[in-house]
């Protein structure tokens, strides 16, 4: 009976501790220059609706975007104190959802890496709102970046 019992609980465990999403975000400047003013840059297979919840994103945490999103490989811009692009990886499972989506953030006039935020679904993935996902990643990132207290989770 104990030995069932044990059993149950590994596998409630490791079915758990397989539900987690994660979150990493990391302040790769020491002394970040203030952050106003942004441009999105566009990379490969990004999409329209992602680009404006990338959008959303950045303008809930109180920062203008700028223009329309330039071009891929765009390092610097005049006008903007940083350039923020995406990398988004979907799958398939009955319906599409949004796997992993990692944020960067560069000065754009050195630019040098200021903040990376990156979000993995757990394998035993959940359709998470991609709109949702992005507002916390970005929230967390500027939070760093302005060297504001981590949130409570």
């Amino acid at each position: 009976m104990h030995a069932t019992i044990r059993w149950g609980m590994l596998a409630l465990l490791l079915a758990l501790g397989g539900c987690s999403t994660t979150q990493t975000v990391t302040l790769v400047k020491g002394s970040p220059p203030p952050v106003a003013v942004v441009a999105q840059v566009a990379d490969a297979g990004n999409s329209p609706e992602m680009d404006a919840f990338l959008k959303a994103a950045l303008q809930a945490q109180s920062l203008e975007v700028r223009g329309a999103v330039l071009p891929a490989g765009t390092a610097r811009a005049d006008g903007v104190d940083a350039l923020v692009s995406y990398v988004d990886v979907w799958r398939w499972d009955l319906a599409m959802y949004l796997a992993t989506v990692s944020v960067k953030m560069h000065d754009a006039r050195s630019g040098d890496l200021l903040v990376m935020g990156e979000w993995k679904d757990s394998p035993l993935h959940g359709f998470r709102d991609a709109k949702v996902v992005l507002a916390g990643l970005v929230q967390e990132m500027l939070a760093k970046l302005r060297g504001a207290p981590p949130a409570a989770k």
